[in-house]
């Protein structure tokens, strides 16, 4: 099988880490790929002790067939660029982690901005170019959890969650799938009417890749009735909707109480659209604060057994102050993940 996946070696990235002297950067201690290795030589590095994957996504084919905002084609390079910059140090030194690459969307992206149809047509094309992705994007995950390793997915839009526990539930052997906990205003449980964002779980849930999926912040608001009536007559379903005066550990003990009665692993979500006036698909400018993400990340990964992180919907502007918000926070994001995964 072709896998469509652009390899990153240490040479590639090696210009946008910023060297000084006296200091170790996390570029220059993570892993890469050699110029001749493909995925079948990842069950090497895991032997050497990789437990990470860093893969990105850089496309908003699957956000713009659910009517959002595009621009989630650039949180993975704007990750990239601090994450490569983190201080290696006792805390977090970077010898557990691949720098895997990017699914190679281009493509697909490029055929999605040349549409010039009515809505309609646009629409439903999107939505074909989305599931052609999904081809793409889950056997690149199986490969990765079948080595032993544990994907960190970054950029794109919800709609790669899908293909991801779709991968991963294969990799395991999983027969009645994997469990999930999503901080997100949206339960992204739409009807199947062909992929785009806010289908993934449902799909997931429908084919057998899904077991338990719990909500972390539903906003009341912003999830059609259908969806919460399609909610309430599956109980492998639950939610805790979004409360501003509720503490993120009150959240984090439902979820916990929800998923943890087995010892299914466990698909890390969270969607940028979560917290307050984060660059994303889908702003908002009532939610979750940075810090409050942290901890969420923090806690889940240390209580629950992680499959796989993924943090989609960012969606900067390259060049300014968004880029910088946006890649920050998801280098902290993904920080938390992996010392918590280390501790």
């Amino acid at each position: 099988m072709k896998h469509h996946i652009l390899i990153y070696h240490r040479n590639a990235v090696q210009p946008e880490i910023a060297l000084r002297s006296g200091e170790s950067k996390l570029g220059e201690n993570l892993h890469f790929l050699e110029p001749n290795e493909m995925l079948m030589d990842l069950k090497a590095y895991q032997k050497k002790g990789v437990r990470f994957a860093l893969l990105g996504i850089p496309e908003s084919i699957g956000v713009e067939a659910n009517f959002g905002k595009c621009g989630t084609e650039n949180a993975w390079p704007a990750f990239l660029k601090y994450f490569l910059n983190i201080q290696s140090n006792r805390f977090l030194k970077g010898n557990t982690i691949l720098c895997l690459g990017h699914i190679n969307a281009q493509d697909l992206n490029q055929t999605s901005a040349s549409l010039d149809r009515t809505l309609a047509e646009t629409i439903r094309k999107k939505r074909s170019l989305c599931s052609r992705l999904d081809d793409r994007v889950y056997p690149v995950i199986e490969k990765i959890v079948t080595a032993g390793m544990i994907p960190v997915v970054i950029g794109g839009g919800h709609n790669n969650a899908y293909p991801i526990i779709k991968g991963t539930a294969r990799a395991m052997g999983s027969k009645g799938g994997i469990n999930c906990i999503n901080c997100d205003p949206h339960a992204d449980f739409r009807p199947l009417e062909g992929r785009h964002s806010g289908n993934s779980f449902s799909y997931a849930a429908e084919e057998g890749y899904l077991a338990r999926y719990f909500i972390v912040g539903l906003h009341e608001s912003y999830n059609p009735e259908a969806v919460l009536q399609a909610i309430d007559q599956n109980e492998q379903v639950a939610y805790k909707r979004f409360d501003p005066g509720t503490p993120m550990s009150e959240y984090i003990k439902q979820a916990v109480k929800f998923l943890g009665k087995s010892n299914t692993p466990v698909g890390i979500e969270l969607d940028l659209d979560s917290m307050i006036d984060m660059p994303s698909s889908f702003a908002t400018p009532s939610g979750f604060r940075v810090e409050e993400a942290r901890f969420y990340i923090r806690q889940i990964t240390a209580q629950l057994q992680p499959a796989y992180l993924h943090l989609p919907e960012g969606a900067p502007m390259t060049g300014n102050f968004e880029e910088s918000r946006v890649g920050k926070t998801l280098a902290y994001l993904v920080a938390d993940f992996i010392k918590s995964c280390n501790p």
